[in-house]
């Protein structure tokens, strides 16, 4: 079972163990948030797979989630405090909060794009679309696309071998031939 299918180390428990943790006290630990989510797993008579270091850095994760959409602040010594944002998102949310919940605030959504820019995917069907392309060219038919119909390489073959034929099409015919050879 993947760490986050556990019904009880879902991103809600682990947000709500650490909220719930800061409010409780001046200043908490990850200590603390993990003692508040062993006392949950206990209630509810849950013994979890993953060992304590997993359950650690998610919610290591977790709380850098929290403190970059400002509902905890980051203390000195390590700790971490819950701020006024959180104790509102506390109230409002008793149950814990989620990344969709967090995406509310633009310095989370700010943080998220930082440490995840955009990536421009590589086209993985360029090849297939050249392919095709050359296909015509070669004058090939359509109906020796290589791949599997019901792909996105068949489909991508198909438009480079239709798009090298649209462009023969709009290429001028050549001018007759005048030349004193015709004869009557």
């Amino acid at each position: 079972m993947e760490f986050l299918e556990h019904p009880l180390l879902n991103t809600p428990s682990l947000t709500l163990s650490l909220l719930k943790s800061a409010a409780e006290r001046e200043a908490a630990t990850l200590e603390d948030g993990l003692a508040h989510l062993r006392q949950v797993l206990n209630l509810a008579h849950e013994a979890p797979s993953a060992d304590e270091s997993e359950i650690a850095a998610h919610l290591d994760q977790t709380k850098r989630h929290l403190i970059a959409a400002g509902l905890l602040r980051q203390v000195e010594d390590g700790s971490f405090a819950i701020t006024e944002r959180g104790r509102q998102v506390l109230a409002e949310h008793p149950l814990g909060v989620d990344d969709s919940v967090l995406a509310e605030f633009q310095e989370f959504r700010d943080y998220l794009h930082e440490s995840h820019p955009p990536r421009v995917p590589e086209d993985a069907q360029a090849d297939a679309h050249e392919e095709g392309h050359r296909a015509f060219l070669e004058r090939h038919a359509a109906a020796d696309n290589p791949y599997a119909f019901d792909t996105a390489k068949h489909l991508a073959w198909e438009n480079g071998w239709f798009e090298a034929r649209d462009e023969e099409l709009e290429q001028p015919y050549p001018a007759p031939h005048s030349g004193p050879d015709q004869g009557a």
